[in-house]
């Protein structure tokens, strides 16, 4: 399956790997890029793993660590991922609105 990053998603995931550079060291960088790749590929296998967001069901949160996630949609035909937006679990859920990343 092909997986297209949303401009929104690009700026959130830069913005998680700054905030790890400013603050962490660059293993916790790296590993952030390396979960995310894996979790990413776990859904190129079985799209439906993780559960469906309660706001809108097309949309799935995808646990990164225990800090970070990220939103992604499937296409009706199964062949494209659509990353939305990454989410710092620490914040105000409140702040996402989904419907606005569709």
């Amino acid at each position: 399956m092909d997986v297209i990053w949303s401009a929104k998603a690009k700026i959130t995931f830069y913005s998680v790997i700054e905030y790890l550079n400013a603050n962490w060291t660059k293993k916790e960088m790296i590993q952030f890029n390396q979960r995310t790749l894996i979790t990413i590929n776990a859904i190129r296998k079985n799209p439906e793993i993780f559960t469906a967001s309660t706001r809108n069901k097309d949309v799935r949160r995808a646990i990164v660590d225990k800090n970070n996630s990220f939103y992604y949609k499937i296409d009706d035909n199964n062949q494209k991922i659509y990353l939305l937006t990454f989410f710092d679990s620490r914040q105000d859920p409140e702040k996402l609105i989904i419907n606005d990343l569709l």
